[in-house]
């Protein structure tokens, strides 16, 4: 589907009354994502690390939307503790939330890097924190998804369908042997297909689609060595503008195509396809992984979740 056929079908979408919550919001995919999101009179609150770009955009969201209200919370993606700690104040301040978009990321070369809760920094940002976020917040978008006309999404932006299956997910879940750049990143987009698709599963008033924004003109690998950081900024300007990129991904929050269950949906609003390894064995082993590692990463730090 074209930008401007993406446009024309959401250019009557107003959602006022409805909140969001998008992580990594201050810049890149996630800031074009809120924007599109307060253009469409959603209050929403972004998180991030910098609080002098989350303030800024949280007046540039309210120039969209001035009805709506708007806001930052500073927290550290790595941490579950974070999350829990968000999303309790966030519960406690909040009746309602229909829109949990999850887009914080990071670029490096760096190996195997453990956070304080003992998680890889890549797998903890790219997958980790995003299922514990989306469990602190459950009760919260369980009670909106009652609602009458409710449409209650959760949106992780990463790489659905481009990423290929991580085999060694038995063996080396957690990727702390045998670490390499491609394992992190296809482990962390397979581990989104497969916990989305259990959440899914758990929570039929819900929708969760992992999705891919394709090829971004952000900032994105500020943390790489300066060569390759040189060479990306060199390709950047190539890349779609994060308006156009949130257009497209907003498709996942706004487009009755991709209502109900798990999806999967391209960089140009168009669903695709999970990789040949997703099967019902395969979802139930990584997400009985997944659980145990989040509840071991929670006791290490006192961060217990009931």
């Amino acid at each position: 589907m074209s930008l401007k056929a993406v446009k024309t079908l959401h250019e009557s979408v107003n959602l006022q009354g409805k909140l969001a919550v998008v992580t990594g919001g201050t810049s890149g995919i996630g800031k074009g994502i809120a924007l599109r999101l307060a253009q469409a009179n959603v209050s929403v609150t972004i998180l991030g690390r910098d609080k002098t770009r989350g303030d800024a955009m949280v007046e540039e969201m309210k120039k969209l939307s001035p009805s709506a209200e708007h806001a930052f919370v500073p927290t550290d993606a790595f941490l579950l503790s974070a999350s829990k700690q968000f999303a309790s104040k966030f519960a406690s301040t909040h009746k309602r939330l229909d829109y949990l978009v999850l887009s914080a990321g990071i670029a490096t070369t760096q190996g195997f890097t453990p956070t304080p809760e003992g998680l890889d920094q890549k797998l903890a940002i790219h997958y980790f924190n995003r299922v514990g976020l989306i469990q602190e917040l459950l009760p919260l978008l369980k009670s909106t998804a009652e609602e009458k006309d409710a449409d209650v999404r959760v949106l992780s932006i990463l790489s659905g369908g481009v990423h290929s299956p991580y085999e060694k997910f038995k063996t080396n879940f957690d990727l702390s042997d045998n670490y390499s750049i491609p394992n992190a990143a296809n482990a962390a987009g397979f581990y989104n297909d497969l916990a989305l698709d259990s959440l899914a599963k758990e929570n039929p008033g819900i929708t969760f689609v992992h999705a891919a924004p394709g090829f971004v003109n952000t900032n994105w690998g500020t943390e790489m060595p300066t060569l390759i950081r040189w060479a990306v900024r060199a390709l950047q300007p190539l890349g779609r503008s994060i308006a156009t990129c949130g257009e497209f991904m907003c498709s996942g929050l706004f487009d009755s195509q991709f209502k109900g269950g798990f999806q999967v949906m391209n960089q140009d609003g168009k669903p695709a396809k999970t990789t040949k390894l997703h099967t019902e064995e395969v979802r139930s082993e990584v997400w009985e992984l997944t659980k145990a590692a989040l509840a071991k990463a929670r006791s290490s730090t006192g961060n217990s979740n009931s």
